[in-house]
């Protein structure tokens, strides 16, 4: 199964929308209360989904961004390198600052900080 409960982009929190990309960054799909463990093991990725209510042309890549980036992290990496959320942050701001220089409008991740 494909889990996206942990993963939709369109729950943000203010005032500092940038820094909730760590929940995202830190969700576990193997670690819901509610799911047998039998049931875990058929666990075979996830997804990041945005509900388009709250998005258009105008928001979406700041909706998306730097969320959707910090849940493939998380997916695409091994369980025992997810430990550190400040080394996350330094990589996720490099990326940022690629996708701005290709002018891609992404959210800083640093703001409140």
């Amino acid at each position: 199964m494909i889990l996206a409960a942990c993963w939709y982009l369109n729950y943000i929190r203010y005032p500092y929308p940038g820094n909730d990309w760590e929940k995202y960054y830190l969700c576990d799909p193997h670690n819901f209360t509610n799911v047998r463990e039998t049931d875990k093991s058929l666990i075979l990725g996830g997804e990041a989904t945005l509900w388009a209510e709250f998005a258009d042309t105008t928001n979406v890549i700041s909706r998306i961004w730097p969320r959707a980036s910090a849940v493939a992290e998380r997916l695409w990496s091994q369980p025992e390198n997810i430990l550190n959320v400040d080394d996350a942050r330094h990589r996720l701001d490099v990326q940022r600052c690629r996708m701005v220089r290709r002018g891609i409008d992404a959210s800083p991740i640093l703001n409140g900080f």
